[in-house]
C-alpha cells in the first residue's frame, strides 16, 4: 500500500468514527453487550466467556479504526515532510514568502 493510500485510508476511518450513525450503533452495541454480560448468570460460564469475547471484539474493532486514523495522520505528516525536503530553494523561498 502506498503512503498516499494509507493517508486516505486514515481519512476514511476518521469519517467513519465521526459519523453519527456509527457512533450510535457502536454505543448501542456496547451497552447491549454490557447489559447482557451483567444479566448473565454466574453459573453460565460459556455464556459469560462468549459475551466477554464479544465485548473485546467490539473494543478491538474500534481500536483498529482509531489506529488507522493515527497511522493515516502520521503518514500524511511524513508525506508533507518529504515533499518539503525535496523542494528547490526557489520553491522554499516562495512558500515562506506566501505562507
Amino acid at each position: 500500500m502506498t503512503e498516499n493510500q494509507i493517508a486516505r485510508l486514515g481519512d476514511d476511518a476518521a469519517i467513519v468514527l465521526d459519523n453519527e450513525a456509527f457512533k450510535q450503533a457502536m454505543d448501542g452495541l456496547k451497552s447491549q453487550v454490557n447489559a447482557q454480560l451483567l444479566d448473565c448468570p454466574i453459573r453460565d460460564r460459556e455464556g459469560m466467556v462468549l459475551l466477554l469475547q464479544l465485548s473485546k471484539l467490539v473494543a478491538k474493532f474500534e481500536g483498529i479504526l482509531t489506529g488507522m486514523v493515527a497511522n493515516g495522520r502520521f503518514t500524511q505528516v511524513k508525506i508533507d515532510m518529504d515533499k518539503e525536503r525535496n523542494e528547490t530553494r526557489a520553491q522554499k523561498w516562495l512558500r515562506k514568502v506566501n505562507g
